[in-house]
Formats: C-alpha cells, structure tokens, sequence
C-alpha cells in the first residue's frame, strides 16, 4: 500500500481525549509527538484491514485469466491474486465476469482494457447499464466489485496488466469546510499557508483540501499552516484567496480507535518504553495486546472486503 497522509484523528482530538489525565503535559512542546503517535496508530488500522479510508487518486493494474473476462468467469482477490473458488460459488459465479478489486473505490475516473499482445490496443471502457460495466454494491459506497454488463460488446484479454482503473480509492468521501485562504498560493512548491483571521477547526495531523489538491497539515500556529503539498496522489496547484479550505470527516470508530491506540502508544511513551519506533510524519508502531483488541472492534470493515452472491 502506497504512502497515505491520511490521521484519523488530529492533535485537538487527542487533546481533548486525553484531558485530564496524567498522561499528557505541556502540549505546545508536545505536538510532533503527538501527531507521531496519531500518524502511527492510523497506520497500524491501515495495516491491519489492508487498506486506507483515506481518499487517494491512484491507478490500479490487475491481471486477468485465460480467455476474455466476459466468456472465462475471474473472481478477483486481494491485490493481483486470483483466488481458486470453491465449486459451489463458481456454479453461483458462471458467466458472471467479476473482479474484486481488493480495495476500497469510491469513485472511478478511468477504467482501460488492454489487448492481449504487448499492450498495443486499448480501450476506455464506460460505466453503467446498457454499456461496459457496473461497480458494486449497488445504491452505497464503497465500491468492491467490477462486473462487466451483460450487453457489452467489449472484452477483458487474460494476460498481465491488461486492466486498469484510475480513480479515487478509499471510503471515506465527507469533508467539512473548515476555513478559507487569507492570501493566494502562488506557488506549487510554497509549504506556508495563511488562513483568514478566526478560530477554525484546522490542526497538526489534517489533511486539507484546496480545489482538488490536498495538503497534510505538519505543524500550525494560529493561522499559520506548514504543509506538505500534493499528497495522496494529488497535483500541487496554486490556489487564489478566499479559497476553500476543507477538512476530511472519518467515522466515529476510525478516529475513536484511532485514539484508544495512540493512547496506549503514549502510555508506554511516558514511562520509557519504546513502542514507538521511527521519527517520521507517520511512524511505526509493535502491536500489543491491548492494540490488538482495539484492531478487532474494527473486523467490521474487514470482513466486509468483498461477499458477493449472484444466483
């Protein structure tokens, strides 16, 4: 899994979780470690499902069996393995051409079908009924599943990489506008940004979103943001003032897990233990006991990889 700049949870969240405990003082001069232990607990939840909620714009490149997909029933597994069926769900499965997609979409931009012989031929393929294909589950998001229309009159080559999809990946699609730009971005390599004057609900941890670049938030002071530009697959670009700034909304048990882990991780942090390894942005981290079962409130979005029945 690709670099993600994605923290289920910022330094005021944990501040105001960890009020009032004995666990945590003087916060100016602990903000790097508090957005390490957050940058690591969130990578520990990505580890352990698989994925990232986070949105990212990546392209994805499967390969596909023998045969065209559509006449050669594939069901895809996790990354680029083909997973052997059992007979039961091939009988379930016949002709139904479907490829798991092993991660989580939210939005596809561009799905591409290539020939069998060294990539020469192409095609764009459209999305919907009475064209290509169709993304599943129907009526919710994220998608899991490519399964192309029973009416298409194109084909998936088996070979290696002949599929592709670009597009937005991860399950988390909410924002919230969170403040506006105070001065423009000029520049595509610039890492100041100036919000207008106010209180707003932007802190060390976020990842922002200006126009379509996001932007991962490493320290603030007042309205004063240092970033790191073009994160997530995005394109650094300049911004005018009055832009929007908008900020990412996880679900209430990603970032409450989230915080329970960074706890124990500064738990063990205040009394000398070394749980916590490596000093960059996002960090590592050793699984514990009490991770392990935080990790496991979460199997919900694990076992909800792919189930598929087609009867």
């Amino acid at each position: 899994m690709a670099q993600t700049y994605h923290l289920y949870a910022d330094s005021y969240d944990f501040r105001a979780y960890m009020s009032g405990t004995d666990h945590v003082t003087d916060w100016d001069s602990d903000e790097a470690p508090i957005v390490r232990v957050l940058g690591s607990a969130s990578k520990r939840i990505d580890t352990y499902l698989g994925r990232s909620f986070g949105i990212r714009t990546e392209t994805h490149t499967y390969d596909i069996g023998r045969g065209a997909l559509r006449n050669d029933q594939i069901f895809r597994g996790y990354g680029n393995e083909v997973n052997d069926l059992p007979d039961y769900w091939s009988s379930k499965l016949s002709g139904a051409g479907v490829i798991m997609l092993g991660d989580w979409l939210a939005t596809a931009t561009t799905v591409t079908a290539y020939g069998q012989t060294a990539r020469t031929t192409s095609a764009v393929l459209t999305e919907g009924i009475g064209n290509d294909y169709l993304l599943e589950p129907y009526n919710r998001s994220p998608k899991t599943l490519l399964k192309l229309e029973e009416d298409t009159t194109d084909s998936l080559f088996g070979g290696q990489q002949t599929l592709t999809i670009l597009g937005q990946w991860g399950w988390q699609t909410d924002t919230t506008s969170a403040a506006v730009l105070e001065t423009a971005i000029s520049s595509t390599t610039a890492t100041a940004v100036v919000l207008t004057s106010g209180s707003h609900p932007v802190y060390a941890g976020d990842t922002i979103i200006i126009d379509t670049e996001q932007m991962y938030v490493s320290t603030k002071n007042g309205v004063n943001l240092t970033v790191i530009r073009g994160v997530n697959g995005t394109t650094a670009a300049t911004h005018s003032d009055a832009s929007v700034v908008s900020t990412w909304i996880y679900a209430d048990d990603v970032m409450q897990a989230t915080l329970d882990i960074a706890r124990t991780y500064w738990r063990s942090r205040d009394a000398g233990l070394t749980s916590i390894i490596g000093t960059g942005e996002m960090g590592m981290s050793n699984p514990s006991r009490e991770e392990n079962a935080i990790l496991k409130r979460l199997d919900h979005y694990r076992n909800s990889r792919e189930t598929a029945v087609y009867v």
